[in-house]
């Protein structure tokens, strides 16, 4: 399993997005390059604007040899497959990832995929990881630390004038979703996205938070394991309030 990180072209395609939302990074003493460990946040709404400021951060500000988890979908279209690959993103198979780890990368994932993605109206900075374990369970394998962190900024960007959920939650599309091959294809409705009413972002700055590395060396059994993740959720939830606060003590 490779990696096509391409240090420049990480610099370059993020610099626009850099100079545009001005991004300030908290909780640097948590990243250490020499310790692989697994990066764990809130995905923001349509997820291309910061996520790319934040691998350009670790891979060549930190020089962590990150790895993004990315939706299967991504791969499906010849060039911005291999865009995203030479951000270091690789598709989200399990296998994938267990390799990666086993040559020592760090992980950066988002729990919440693809749907936190697509968020609808009153969705912005909800974490919606559904029953997705499965990232734990690997960094439990591979004695990989947990290094949560919030991004704040990327759900506000964009006014949403078009919710997904008028169509999803229609009559005629709950019928569709009754047919089985239709409903996987649509994975219940999650790929459907909200429209933004206006496709340039606002120009608002980012800020993200890293907090302390959680070893997970004390989780025993499955109720440990419900439990840690509804900490590190927390954790991020906190970190959001905490970025909130500081940008309004800015802008006073």
């Amino acid at each position: 399993m490779q990696v096509e990180h391409d240090a420049r072209w990480i610099k370059h395609l993020s610099v626009l997005s850099r100079l545009y939302f001005t991004p300030t990074f908290l909780g640097a003493e948590h990243i250490d390059a020499a310790k692989p460990a697994m990066y764990v946040g809130n995905h923001t709404l349509y997820g291309v604007l910061d996520s790319p400021i934040l691998i350009d951060y670790l891979y060549n500000v930190h020089k962590v040899a990150v790895v993004s988890i990315a939706d299967h979908g991504h791969f499906y279209l010849p060039l911005w497959r291999t865009l995203f690959k030479k951000f270091g993103a690789v598709d989200g198979e399990k296998e994938y990832i267990r390799a990666l780890m086993q040559q020592g990368y760090s992980i950066l994932v988002f729990p919440g995929g693809g749907r936190e993605v697509l968020k609808r109206k009153g969705e912005a900075y909800q974490l919606i990881w559904k029953q997705r374990y499965g990232f734990l369970k690997l960094a439990q394998e591979f004695d990989y630390d947990i290094v949560p962190f919030a991004a704040l900024g990327g759900d506000e960007v964009f006014e949403l004038g078009f919710d997904a959920n008028r169509i999803i939650e229609s009559f005629w599309f709950q019928k569709l979703l009754k047919l089985p091959k239709l409903d996987q294809l649509l994975r219940h409705g999650d790929v459907i996205p909200s429209l933004p009413k206006n496709i340039i972002p606002k120009r608002l700055p980012f800020y993200f938070q890293f907090m302390p590395r959680q070893n997970m060396s004390h989780i025993q059994n499955i109720q440990d394991l419900h439990h840690f993740r509804d900490v590190i959720q927390q954790q991020i939830y906190a970190g959001l309030a905490h970025l909130k606060q500081q940008r309004e003590n800015l802008e006073k």
